[in-house]
């Protein structure tokens, strides 16, 4: 190798020397200058630029709804929301129908005071109904960029259940909220763990430790009480068919935000994979759940369908108490979601 380098030195060396003795006169060539191509300057994350953020995405996720436009939906999210939006215009197609639209109203933006060296976020909470006006939610909404000069998406959205009262966000005199550090011990659990501990109590219920910092209710040990329902069926048991659920955290963005008090709220997502299979020793096919339907190919389905969901869900952290006698508890209080692949696995 260090001989091809001093040969090819040599050469050039020799070229150079030869055009410097041609006689031949020396001509200067000018050349202009070229201005080296620059990055857009990076934008802080002001309330006013998270109102233009929010509005962005409002006016062309619902262009790309009216239009059927998948593609200009998926620009405009990601993450959880991006599997979730495939999905609904999955089914739209399947059964037929345009694809859902929303209307949203009365936004309030909790804009936390991020440097511009890493991703940004902020979360909305507003007033969602149908394109028609029906069906009105508080939601609870996470945007993000990767880098201050990327576009804004929308990662996150849950739905504040019915009854639910929206928690007091600490927001300054300068109007930014609070954000709170993911491994934040002041919490009774962390943010980046609620995640699992929600986890933990839906596939092995309230007799799990996890029972002491999170309440019970249908996010939690609900799952848990309709899955062990379903799998101790009579009517499928005697059909030959069994059904398992895993639940895990995601790699998604958490946004946590603390309360005025001294607590947190948390929006993040969880997945849900659950395998259904069907005895070849009992007559007849496997059911498939009717969520599934519309992510399959045409063809029955013999003995075995797994399903994959996506769920965003947005809970109250209490701040961990001076004595801990079990009676302060993380709460989740809202969530949307849904399956977004089925598949039939190969044999």
């Amino acid at each position: 190798m260090n001989k091809a380098v001093t040969s090819t030195l040599v050469a050039v060396l020799t070229i150079t020397a030869a055009a410097g003795c041609s006689g031949k006169p020396h001509r200067t060539v000018r050349t202009t200058p070229v201005a080296a191509e620059s990055s857009p300057a990076p934008e802080p994350l002001t309330p006013d630029v998270a109102a233009k953020a929010f509005h962005s995405f409002v006016n062309n996720d619902d262009v790309a709804r009216a239009s059927g436009d998948e593609r200009l939906a998926l620009w405009w999210t990601s993450e959880g929301q991006s599997q979730l939006t495939a999905a609904a215009f999955r089914r739209a197609v399947a059964a037929g129908d345009p694809v859902p639209r929303y209307r949203y109203e009365s936004p309030v933006f909790y804009v936390p005071r991020l440097l511009l060296t890493g991703p940004q976020w902020f979360v909305v909470s507003a007033r969602r109904t149908t394109a028609d006006g029906k069906d009105p939610h508080a939601v609870y909404m996470g945007f993000l960029r990767s880098k201050a000069v990327k576009r804004w998406r929308l990662s996150l959205l849950a739905v504040l259940d019915d009854k639910q009262k929206q928690p007091k966000i600490t927001v300054d005199s300068e109007g930014y909220a609070k954000a709170l550090a993911t491994f934040d011990n002041a919490l009774l659990i962390p943010p980046r763990l609620v995640p699992s501990i929600q986890a933990t109590l839906a596939e092995e219920g309230p007799q799990n430790v996890a029972a002491q910092v999170m309440r019970a209710g249908k996010y939690t040990t609900g799952y848990y009480t309709a899955d062990q329902k379903a799998m101790k069926n009579k009517k499928q048991k005697k059909a030959g068919v069994r059904g398992s659920s895993v639940y895990s955290a995601t790699s998604f963005p958490i946004f946590p935000l603390a309360t005025a008090d001294g607590g947190g709220l948390v929006l993040y997502a969880l997945s849900r994979d659950t395998v259904i299979t069907k005895s070849k020793s009992k007559p007849g096919r496997l059911p498939v759940p009717d969520d599934a339907v519309p992510f399959l190919n045409s063809g029955p389905v013999k003995n075995e369908i797994d399903v994959s969901q996506t769920m965003q869900y947005v809970a109250v952290v209490p701040a961990k108490p001076k004595k801990d006698d079990g009676t302060v508890k993380a709460q989740i209080i809202g969530a949307d979601g849904g399956t977004v692949k089925a598949a039939v696995p190969a044999k």
